[in-house]
């Protein structure tokens, strides 16, 4: 007579965690920027504003660390979000405050910052103050990095570094 298998216990299964991210610094020795603005005419079928405007700071350096990531050349825009103004920007629930990538001609990043913020950091630029862009988030995965932090910074110091 055979015998049958013995019935498998049934347990539980372990759930495999997702691995904590790295969080790195990437920072930036600015080299140069470009500001651009245009102000039109909405012409939307339904627009919610009559006019359209666009400005953007474009921040290019060379990245400091983390060390060894190619390419080195980075180039960041900061774009003013009209929404992270007053009460407004209460009812958010960010997942980032931008993004980095990995191009072939080097670093991209767009950042989403306060409109009235880029005033000051405009002035800063012109006075060539403003020296380092620091940002914090995880490694690069798939080319591609969400951005919890930005800081401008007119120099480094030790915790920095």
């Amino acid at each position: 007579m055979a015998t049958e298998p013995k019935p498998k216990a049934v347990g539980k299964t372990k759930r495999r965690r997702r691995p904590r991210e790295e969080i790195v610094d990437y920072i930036v020795a600015i080299e140069d920027w470009d500001w651009g603005y245009s102000f039109s005419l909405n012409a939307e079928r339904r627009p919610l504003d009559p006019y359209q405007e666009f400005r953007h700071l474009q921040i290019r350096g060379r990245l400091l660390q983390p060390a060894g990531l190619k390419p080195e050349e980075v180039e960041i825009s900061l774009l003013p979000a009209p929404d992270l103004v007053g009460e407004r920007r209460k009812a958010f629930e960010p997942i980032a405050l931008g993004s980095l990538s990995v191009r072939t001609e080097g670093i991209s990043g767009n950042i989403g910052v306060p409109w009235d913020a880029l005033t000051p950091i405009l002035q800063m630029l012109i006075a060539g103050r403003l020296k380092f862009v620091l940002m914090r988030g995880p490694r690069f995965r798939h080319r591609s990095a969400k951005l919890n932090s930005l800081r401008l910074e007119t120099k480094l110091t030790e915790d920095d570094v």
